[in-house]
């Protein structure tokens, strides 16, 4: 029996399982690199924002999308979203508060470099 941390125990960051856009090795890497860039790239944040509430989660969405994306990335996600196209519940979410501006700045952690 060791002394140390279970390194393998799940932590706050760990998503739980019905979070965040589907990884690991039921995920068929030909399909998701098919996927559009913008869909693609958005899932992934999606994905590293899944341990927070969804509310939170969503809000950090938006907050990235304004700061970091080019102004035809933020349309074509949009587009996509009011399409109706397939796209992780939390990124739509995230969407949605982008293309509403609902941002509350100050409820929202900068990120590094920010």
């Amino acid at each position: 029996m060791s002394d140390g941390p279970d390194l393998n125990a799940p932590t706050d960051a760990d998503p739980s399982p019905d979070q965040g856009p589907p990884t690991g090795a039921g995920v068929d890497a030909q399909t998701r690199q098919r996927l559009p860039a913008e869909v693609r790239m958005g899932e992934d944040i999606a994905r590293a924002m899944a341990h927070h509430p969804p509310e939170r989660a969503a809000e950090e969405i938006a907050t990235h999308i304004r700061k970091f994306w080019d102004p035809r990335m933020r349309a074509s996600i949009i587009g996509r979203m009011e399409r109706g196209e397939s796209m992780d519940e939390l990124l739509r979410a995230g969407v949605e508060l982008y293309r509403q501006g609902e941002i509350d700045r100050g409820e929202v952690a900068e990120p590094s470099g920010g």
